[in-house]
């Protein structure tokens, strides 16, 4: 029975590599142009959509401009009504004075304000503050009669507007707003006082009322964000005040120049926002429209077509669905193979379903086992080669001494008295052990510890005559480069610098950072390179090999261990002058991130 099934799959797999990919393109393309029908009927329902929100939000703009501008005219009215006090001769020089007030002059006092106090209907407290004189008179929120009491001053952080007023919240309960005025003084413009009085909801009760539709919510605002006022329900007033308290404007959509409509998700629900603002700076107000409510009249009109169009569309998914799986399963075989061929896996796949996938597939395999085998070849070459010539390069600058015979010889002079002689032998094992046991990586510090010894040794030998100045910031002691770069430069200006007449010379040491590389700069007041020579050994630096007699190798050796290291992200510069201000200059560029640089720009640990 197995091999029955095995034999009828064959046949069918043999019968499906013959059928041309154009056959199945055909029926392809004939779902790819339903899919696009639906999208079309997509894309218009989406058009109309957008228009409906733009009509609307042009619409609730006008009217929401018309509802500002009567509540501004209301608090202009405010505004004006809240500097009545400088008008009274009397109080507004007892406001200016700092002498105490006579029982006469309270007396008076308490009577005018009892009389600004009835003046308007809308007034559920109202109160002045005399602040020379440390009093505020007037009559609280839900208290009868007028009274006396020590004033706390103006409002800390209050803000007050162009017209010198500000609108704030009220912590009591059906009040609109808290107006606060201040009342200068007209000589030198200082605030002497100011009014506060809490108005009740009737100025903007009206407003509220006439909704554009239906669920419509009015918000008004303070310029700080705070909601003053709201004609929504308990539940959803709830969800609008936590948002006021806890997100700016922008995030709430009270911006009031915004060039796209501006939407909220309160309580499961999607709002359309429109926020306009007066023209004194005080005051926001803010309509709150459900989007269901907006396109309510569009999707009961739709409601046909969009049922038609969701079941085609279900089957025209489903069939593309279907098709798209059928076709793309040999690619999606292709591409797993692909993927465990970028691995290292080596596998032949099998493709079928059509003619041009089974030759398809036996391309694949033959390209895959040639690639596999180049691979293994120029792996194998690049990784003898590289090997070989780390291995030529180091072993010309780390010769493997008996630096622990150097110490004990160290230490037997010493023991003679010879101090000179152990510290030349301590200094040459401490290099030799440096040259040997040190990582390939280094930091600067490192480096510039093993120049210090190296440096020692030779002024043992010429005293004076050798001087090493250095110009490195300790800050980038941590950078990592390779080991024994610095040492070859400076061992190489000194032992050229030198001749000619020339007894002395000066080698400067200056290492500094960029915004993408380390600068290594050796310097020195030698006699310098002729310019024939210069030329040569610069053309020298990639063609020179590790056998040829040249007293430049080191500078060859030290080009070639950089650029197996960078490759070409590094550079070496060699500059010279022979004659009267003669100087050789060596300037090395290093890449910053590519000797282990983390990424805040410190140097990782030269072991690791």
């Amino acid at each position: 029975m197995k091999g029955f099934w095995k034999k009828w799959k064959d046949t069918i797999r043999a019968r499906m590599d013959r059928v041309p990919l154009w056959a199945e393109f055909t029926l392809f393309m004939a779902m790819i142009m339903i899919l696009l029908t639906v999208v079309m009927s997509f894309s218009i329902y989406r058009r109309e959509q957008r228009r409906t929100i733009d009509s609307f939000v042009t619409a609730s703009e006008r009217l929401l401009s018309l509802k500002m501008a009567n509540l501004e005219e209301y608090v202009r009215s405010l505004s004006d009504y809240a500097v009545l006090p400088v008008f009274d001769s009397s109080l507004y020089a007892a406001m200016q004075g700092a002498a105490p007030l006579s029982d006469e002059m309270t007396e008076e006092i308490r009577r005018t304000v009892r009389t600004y106090f009835y003046t308007r209907k809308d007034l559920l407290s109202y109160h002045i503050h005399l602040l020379n004189h440390g009093l505020v008179v007037g009559r609280d929120y839900g208290k009868e009669g007028v009274s006396f009491r020590a004033s706390p001053g103006m409002p800390e952080g209050l803000t007050l507007n162009r017209r010198n007023y500000a609108v704030l919240p009220s912590e009591h309960p059906g009040v609109l707003f808290r107006f606060v005025h201040s009342i200068i003084r007209v000589e030198d413009r200082s605030i002497v006082g100011y009014t506060e009085f809490e108005v009740n909801p009737s100025g903007i009760a009206y407003s509220s009322s006439q909704s554009i539709s239906p669920g419509e919510v009015l918000n008004l605002y303070n310029r700080e964000g705070e909601l003053l006022y709201t004609n929504a329900l308990e539940g959803l007033r709830e969800q609008i005040l936590k948002a006021a308290l806890e997100e700016n404007r922008q995030d709430f959509g009270m911006t009031l120049s915004s060039q796209k409509p501006v939407y909220k998700d309160i309580d499961g629900s999607r709002y359309l926002v429109i926020s306009v603002g007066d023209q004194d700076g005080a005051l926001i107000l803010s309509s709150m429209t459900p989007v269901e409510y907006i396109l309510s009249e569009l999707r009961q009109t739709r409601l046909y077509a969009a049922l038609i169009g969701l079941a085609f569309l279900a089957v025209a998914v489903i069939g593309a669905h279907l098709l798209i799986r059928y076709l793309s399963a040999p690619l999606t075989a292709l591409a797993a193979v692909q993927e465990s061929f970028g691995e290292g896996q080596i596998m032949d796949v099998h493709l079928g379903r059509s003619r041009e996938s089974a030759e398809l597939s036996r391309s694949f395999n033959q390209m895959t086992r040639r690639i596999d085998t180049l691979l293994k070849e120029n792996y194998a070459a690049e990784l003898n080669e590289k090997n070989a010539r780390l291995a030529a390069l180091e072993a010309q600058v780390n010769p493997h001494f008996l630096y622990n015979t150097l110490q004990a010889v160290g230490t037997e002079a010493l023991l003679n008295d010879q101090p000179e002689i152990y510290r030349m032998l301590t200094s040459l094992a401490s290099s030799l052990r440096y040259s040997i046991k040190a990582p390939k990586v280094v930091t600067l510090g490192d480096e510039l510890k093993y120049v210090d010894d190296y440096v020692m040794l030779q002024k043992l030998r010429m005293g004076d005559r050798l001087q090493v100045e250095y110009r490195i910031d300790p800050g980038l002691k941590g950078w990592l480069l390779p080991k024994m770069s610095i040492q070859t430069l400076v061992e190489n200006s000194i032992l050229h610098g030198i001749g000619g007449g020339r007894d002395s010379i000066r080698v400067t040491l200056t290492a500094r950072i960029g915004p993408k590389d380390l600068k290594i700069i050796v310097s020195d007041d030698g006699i310098g390179i002729p310019e024939e020579e210069l030329s040569e050994i610069k053309s020298g630096f990639r063609t020179q090999t590790l056998t040829d007699p040249n007293p430049n190798i080191g500078l060859a050796n030290l080009y070639n261990r950089l650029l197996l290291l960078y490759g070409t992200d590094m550079a070496m510069e060699l500059k010279s002058r022979t004659g009267e201000g003669s100087y050789t200059e060596v300037v090395l560029t290093l890449p910053l991130k590519s000797m282990g640089e983390k990424e805040d720009g410190h140097a990782q640990d030269p072991d690791h």
